[in-house]
């Protein structure tokens, strides 16, 4: 149904970007890689990021990269999943300055974020907590999901586990 993005996706220089145990890390690539990229981000909420990529074969055909999970977000006004998970602007502004090999790439598109952010928590906006950290830390103050996948999504947040 898509013949430019299945043209896109079958570049053998197109990678996507969406984490996973296929994926391989975005700074190995950058230093193998001599000719120029083409990058695949998914925008959208976790779930929906989610479903776009296992709906969709052709996300399947480029290379699949992540970005390295020592990368705290800097939305602290959004609870992420993850206190490792970034939004599609932060992804977009790492991606790029990796590729580019040129890290105020990323300070620069990061900027209006965190100007948004404290504009935010300036005017009563509250930081927000990743759900792993209010999980560990006892503060998770909504009721426990009864789906029995939900449910156990969380435990494996509580415990360290890679999801």
């Amino acid at each position: 149904r898509y013949p430019e993005l299945a043209t896109v996706c079958r570049n053998p220089n197109t990678l996507i970007l969406y984490p996973g145990a296929e994926a391989t890390n975005l700074e190995e690539v950058a230093v193998m890689s001599s000719s120029p990229s083409v990058m695949i981000i998914i925008d959208g909420t976790w779930s929906q990021a989610k479903d776009i990529f296992y709906k969709n074969s052709l996300f399947r055909l480029p290379k699949q990269v992540q970005l390295k999970p020592s990368i705290s977000s800097q939305y602290v006004i959004r609870t992420q999943p993850t206190n490792t998970c970034l939004s599609t602007l932060e992804c977009a502004a790492v991606a790029l300055s990796i590729m580019e090999k040129n890290n105020s790439i990323q300070e620069t598109i990061l900027h209006p974020l965190q100007a948004l952010c404290s504009f935010q928590l300036q005017h009563g906006a509250q930081i927000h907590h990743s759900k792993e950290h209010l999980l560990k830390n006892g503060l998770y103050d909504k009721p426990m999901p009864k789906n029995k996948r939900k449910l156990r999504r969380m435990e494996l947040l509580v415990n360290n586990v890679k999801i």
